[in-house]
């Protein structure tokens, strides 16, 4: 049975194995997610509110093991202490 394509999900340092043994084969088409910090970015014109409650789901969804765990999240300054503030109240 022969293997057209590869979906690798993992490390970089193993993704370029895998791409690098797929090219040897017979230049079969490779998909590579690898990995990333998944920023949750919140903008000075957004619904702080709903920011809070998106970004608390976004850490602790699945206990943080998934691939899309928003695990930093970046708060323009302009809202910043507005953020923090319902951040902190939400988390108790």
């Amino acid at each position: 049975m022969g293997v057209d394509k590869l979906e690798f999900t993992g490390s970089t340092g193993t993704g370029q194995i895998v791409l690098e043994l797929a090219a040897r084969s017979n230049l079969k088409l490779v998909t590579l997610e690898l990995g990333g910090k998944s920023p949750f970015v919140v903008m000075d014109d957004t619904d702080v509110d709903e920011a809070v409650e998106l970004a608390h789901h976004e850490v602790f969804f699945n206990q943080g093991q998934c691939c899309c765990t928003g695990s930093r999240t970046f708060v323009h300054e302009l809202v910043y202490d507005e953020f923090v503030e319902k951040s902190k109240a939400h988390a108790l």
